[in-house]
């Protein structure tokens, strides 16, 4: 079946003719994140105009046919695409980029470590000519921009391009109507994840005395770590249920939205609570994480760090179910995406090029 979709997708992407702009990322796999950015560019940019691209690792011969079908642009979306490791992403992009094709960058990640960018890698050096031929590159935050105009590049804050899912429609306003339950998404965290997962059995067993726990996995990887914690708690089957949420984002926020409050590890899955208007901590396993939050609210009460503090963890819970509107950020997410929306439109104007 997969390849079967595989076929069918080359097969479009190959034979379409009314799309000119090709959207580049992560998508494909099954991480709730990466699709979001999918799902978001199909909803904000000129219907007809769009087709993902349908990934490499193909076979050679069939290969050459993508990179002969190329568009006028090539939007980067989501995700720390932008890093020192050699990977298939950086070859993409760099092809299209040297076919003289539009690159663009949108609520694009960047990673690169201090070492890698003193040495000037060769990864490093790559991204860097690409970045400094593109004349949009918008980035996910302040840390990113920083990162690319050391490189060279006039980049500024665009914001995470699954912002633009918001929809006011989806948060609940009254706090009084929502349900008594919370939603918890945990993984691995590269870091301790024996720490990090002693600290969540202790959460766990403090949350469930008083509220339904709904367990969210937004990844496949997020399964075995939800399994153990929710083993090692003890929890009665009456005492939670466990969602999948690979693919669909709206189906995630439709989700989400009910509970009083939201506990994420994972970007994404924190980040689509706060989209859809839950009070929500995010536990910040990564630089990413402040990058992310920064251009919605710097200083976010919301976010802790690892190694989680379960004292200082407790207390933000407990004022999070006390004064849920202080973490509460669709109202900053709102105003955001109207310029995220704007610069699009600028940009990919509605007529075709």
């Amino acid at each position: 079946m997969k390849k079967l979709n595989k076929a069918l997708k080359l097969a479009k992407f190959i034979a379409d003719k009314g799309s000119d702009i090709e959207i580049f990322g992560m998508f494909g796999p099954g991480n709730l994140g990466d699709e979001a950015m999918l799902v978001a560019a199909f909803e904000n940019l000129p219907r007809g105009r769009v087709i993902p691209w349908p990934s490499y690792a193909i076979g050679r011969a069939l290969d050459r046919f993508i990179e002969l079908r190329r568009r006028p642009h090539l939007l980067v979306g989501g995700g720390t695409l932008i890093h020192g490791g050699n990977t298939g992403w950086l070859d993409y992009v760099e092809m299209r980029s040297m076919q003289g094709v539009q690159v663009s960058f949108f609520g694009t990640g960047i990673s690169f470590t201090p070492e890698e960018m003193s040495s000037r890698t060769e990864p490093y050096r790559r991204w860097c000519s690409i970045l400094n031929q593109s004349t949009n590159v918008h980035l996910r935050g302040p840390k990113s921009v920083a990162i690319a105009r050391e490189m060279g590049s006039e980049a500024d804050v665009f914001g995470d391009f699954a912002f633009m899912l918001y929809d006011s429609k989806i948060p609940i306003t009254d706090h009084s109507k929502r349900e008594n339950s919370i939603g918890l998404n945990f993984g691995y965290c590269l870091a301790d994840q024996n720490d990090f997962e002693n600290k969540s059995v202790e959460l766990v067993k403090n949350l469930s005395g008083i509220a339904k726990l709904v367990f969210y996995t937004v990844v496949d990887t997020d399964q075995p770590v939800t399994q153990r914690i929710i083993e090692r708690s003890g929890l009665r089957n009456s005492q939670y249920t466990v969602e999948n949420h690979f693919y669909d984002p709206h189906a995630f926020m439709a989700s989400a939205r009910l509970h009083k409050g939201f506990i994420g590890l994972k970007l994404h899955a924190a980040g689509l609570a706060m989209v859809a208007g839950v009070p929500t901590v995010m536990i910040a396993y990564k630089d990413k994480s402040f990058d992310f939050m920064a251009p919605i609210k710097a200083n976010y009460l919301g976010l802790v760090t690892l190694p989680i503090n379960a004292n200082q963890l407790s207390r933000k819970i407990d004022d999070l179910l006390t004064s849920p509107q202080k973490y509460v950020v669709s109202d900053a997410i709102a105003e955001l995406t109207v310029h995220q929306r704007n610069l699009l439109r600028e940009i990919y104007r509605q007529e075709s090029n």
